[in-house]
């Protein structure tokens, strides 16, 4: 009974995934986040969906998507059908569609369909996913 009392809780491991196809943005946001979340175990970035999808076993604390992944690989999926996927193996995922769409319905199903938060990529936006990061982290 008292051995519960006294075990240490293990610290959750904080991991950031970047889904991202535009690697200078990807890597800006990564440095971004270094600087500002020192104690991060992990930032791993992806250039399209399938790759993250690979990793989820390594349960992130927040992904980062943008939604056109198509730069560097034509056939790649959207982000939307990706957040589509992540959230039917894992339904808590944090989840911040960081991305230009304007497009008012993949912006609608990601807040109301999929529980995700939408950014969208402007010069306030590395500051708007710190402020949501903390959220997750806290």
């Amino acid at each position: 009974m008292f051995s519960k009392i006294f075990e240490k809780e293990e610290p959750r491991v904080k991991t950031i995934f970047i889904v991202e196809d535009n690697e200078v943005y990807a890597k800006s946001l990564e440095g971004f986040l270094t600087t500002r979340f020192p104690d991060i175990h992990s930032i791993k970035i992806f250039p399209f969906g399938e790759a993250c999808l690979m990793e989820l076993y390594q349960n992130p604390t927040v992904i980062i998507m943008d939604h056109l992944l198509n730069s560097q690989n034509s056939e790649a999926a959207t982000g939307l059908s990706i957040i589509k996927k992540i959230k039917t193996a894992s339904p808590d995922s944090n989840i911040i569609l960081l991305s230009n769409q304007n497009e008012f319905d993949v912006i609608s199903k990601t807040i109301s369909k999929y529980g995700c938060t939408y950014l969208q990529k402007d010069e306030q936006s590395f500051n708007k996913v710190e402020q949501l990061v903390k959220k997750f982290f806290a």
